[in-house]
């Protein structure tokens, strides 16, 4: 008798353990930002054909598409067309700091004003789709 309660109980708690979900929510999916002009801020030329790469709401690549690899299931961003630009006026784009971009139509270096009236705004990794135009 003393055995089958045992094992009842054993049983009870393998379901339990099984069932017990975690209090953290899922860490959000990697973002890339591909195909857009990448303006980084720091002076350098602007980059065609680029790939940015977010994790964790933080920047953790950056650079021409053809020398970085797409993480696996990845959430694609198409920028083709675009100017993809740190989003403070005077901002760098900087590796694990927050995710805060601009996707602009013009280049801002030759017409600062598209800073004002971006097509996308991404805040720590997020977009902010109802500045989607």
């Amino acid at each position: 008798m003393f055995a089958l309660r045992a094992i009842a109980l054993c049983a009870a708690l393998l379901c339990a353990s099984c069932s017990f979900q975690s209090s953290e929510p899922p860490s959000p999916p990697t973002k890339i930002i591909l195909g857009g002009t990448l303006i980084d801020g720091t002076g350098r030329p602007p980059i065609p054909n680029s790939l940015v790469i977010v994790a964790k709401g933080k920047i953790v690549a950056a650079g021409a598409a053809s020398d970085l690899k797409i993480p696996e299931g990845a959430v694609k961003t198409n920028s083709t067309g675009l100017f993809v630009t740190p989003s403070q006026m005077g901002g760098r784009l900087e590796f694990d700091a927050p995710a805060d971009l601009f996707l602009v139509s013009a280049n801002p270096i030759e017409n600062p004003l598209v800073l004002g009236s971006p097509m996308r705004v991404m805040k720590a990794g997020e977009w902010s789709d109802d500045n989607r135009k």
